[in-house]
């Protein structure tokens, strides 16, 4: 058991809060507000919302897909699209162990869509091993007596994997793995557009090896509420069916939708000062070479970092609230009050993502922190008897 993290005390000021759990956290900005006060709106559910379907249809020509439809969360775009490709009975998608969809979203393909879900490990950088996929879909391809295979479930950015990208050589191989056996393909593009930035291609080049891709506007791209699922025409039509089914229309979106359309045509400038940031932050923690926590820079390719506890009398959880607390210690030596908001992540390691609410001088303000922290555990260590 690690040391206890100091008591609240009172010094006399709030603390600057520094919030990296999660891209979700933002609030949108005055820009985005006066956008969604000003919105053009009408049902959408009767395809009238002019700022939706303008949104749908920029949305479209940037994904390279015929159609996209405005869902409320990416979730559901995930769900639309598993309901949409796997219709038939006895259908199985593939999906990595380590997916969001698999392990974050309740269940829902089985709970909602009663669709059969087989897992397959994924690897360091979220991709996963051809030959088990390929191995995996003609173990039970022609056999009556598998699960058919429909649909294989890709992500983009990898969420567990610590915002990983997948390459685009390693896309076209899926691509000409499920030609091969005729699958269909799903992208989980909650955070597409990091991968397209840090990549420095346009989205479409990612997309065009997926039927169907899901996109969230309310993480990177900072607005308030939104996603969507995009592919064919034919594809789109069953999908509006299945957001009808799922609750998902709804009336006049446009002031949502118009938060969506400012983050998309910031996304650029935005992701990549996220980047950047998160890269800082990873190097910073890199040159500390402390003993109680590491990061490898190497795999920090977006706006995440992936923090290893190293030594075992912490966990996660304890330096997570250790980087939340400030204490009058912190204050004498530091001169700041700082909370940093951090997510444990798995058993060994916790979890930072940049957005658009964090600065520069935040990131240098939670690199101080962490490194104010870890000396003050192995000072506390040293003490114990």
């Amino acid at each position: 058991m690690g040391p206890s993290p100091p008591a609240p005390r009172s010094w006399g000021a709030q603390p600057h809060v520094v919030d990296l759990r999660s891209d979700t956290v933002t609030r949108p900005s005055a820009e985005m507000r006066q956008a969604m006060a000003q919105a053009e709106v009408g049902d959408d559910d009767y395809g009238e919302d002019p700022t939706v379907n303008e949104l749908q249809h920029v949305a479209a020509q940037l994904l390279g897909t015929e159609e996209a439809l405005f869902v409320p969360t990416s979730t559901m775009a995930n769900l639309i699209a598993v309901m949409c490709h796997c219709q038939r009975r006895g259908a199985q998608l593939l999906v990595g162990r380590e997916a969001h969809l698999h392990v974050f979203e309740q269940g829902g393909v089985a709970q909602v869509a009663g669709v059969h879900s087989q897992v397959l490990q994924n690897l360091p950088d979220g991709t996963l091993d051809l030959d088990e996929l390929e191995s995996t879909v003609r173990a039970g391809y022609g056999s009556r007596y598998h699960p058919r295979s429909v649909l294989i479930c890709l992500e983009n950015t990898h969420n567990s994997a610590g915002g990983r990208v997948l390459p685009l050589a390693y896309l076209r191989e899926v691509r000409l793995l499920a030609d091969r056996y005729r699958l269909h393909i799903h992208m989980d593009g909650a955070r597409l557009m990091n991968a397209a930035v840090a990549q420095g291609i346009a989205p479409a080049q990612i997309t065009q090896h997926c039927d169907s891709v899901s996109l969230c506007f309310s993480k990177g791209l900072g607005a308030p509420a939104g996603a969507l699922v995009a592919g064919c025409r034919e594809f789109v039509a069953e999908a509006w069916r299945m957001r009808k089914l799922l609750g998902g229309g709804m009336r006049q979106a446009g002031v949502l939708a118009a938060a969506a359309r400012v983050g998309l045509e910031r996304m650029e400038e935005t992701l990549q000062r996220d980047h950047g940031n998160a890269r800082s932050f990873a190097q910073g923690v890199w040159e500390l070479g402390s003993p109680i926590c590491s990061v490898d820079p190497s795999a920090v390719e977006t706006n995440m970092v992936l923090v290893t506890v190293a030594v075992p009398w912490l966990s996660p959880e304890e330096l997570c609230e250790r980087m939340q607390a400030v204490s009058e210690e912190e204050v004498a030596e530091t001169g700041r009050a700082v909370s940093v908001r951090l997510f444990p992540w798995a058993a060994r390691s916790l979890r930072a993502v940049w957005h658009c609410d964090v600065s520069a001088q935040d990131t240098q303000l939670a690199a101080n922190k962490l490194k104010f922290v870890a000396e003050q555990c192995r000072r506390e260590r040293g003490a114990a008897p």
